[in-house]
């Protein structure tokens, strides 16, 4: 259970999933915004995605605290794949961030917004067998895709 989830909850393991990414989508959204507004004022793509994944860490381990003076400790294969993650994420952030410097976010942001295709493709390749793909997600996908596009295409 997430440390972000309500105790005593009543919502569903999937709701709470859905729930946390509408979250996850206007807190990635509004970020990008404001970081158009600092790359367009002169700031480096690349300095604004350190604050951020600073300020990040130090929001996390404050809601991770009680977890972390419990003594819970994660297994060093664990943590690799934590610490490439971390990695994928900041370059990520800065790549982004670099090209708002260059191009409007209403063009960026659906660029990015082809996230589903490529993690359908990730699913596909190296995570045979661990996922399922069904054909509502699959359709989804190409839904997002195609209104990215659409998007993308007015812009």
């Amino acid at each position: 259970m997430s440390v972000l989830t309500a105790a005593g909850s009543r919502m569903s393991a999937v709701t709470q999933g859905i729930a946390f990414a509408a979250l996850a989508a206007a807190s990635l959204s509004t970020a990008g915004f404001i970081a158009k507004q600092l790359v367009d004022d002169g700031t480096p793509g690349v300095v604004v995605a350190f604050y951020e994944v600073a300020f990040g860490l130090l929001f996390l381990t404050a809601a991770r605290a009680r977890s972390l003076r419990s003594g819970l400790r994660l297994e060093r294969g664990v943590l690799r794949w934590i610490v490439i993650a971390g990695i994928c994420f900041a370059l990520a952030a800065a790549s982004f961030y670099t090209a708002l410097a260059s191009i409007d976010f209403s063009v960026g942001a659906p660029i990015v917004g082809v996230v589903p295709l490529v993690s359908y493709a990730f699913v596909l390749i190296v995570l045979r067998g661990h996922e399922r793909l069904t054909v509502r997600s699959v359709l989804g996908a190409t839904l997002v895709v195609g209104g990215v596009a659409l998007i993308g295409a007015a812009n």
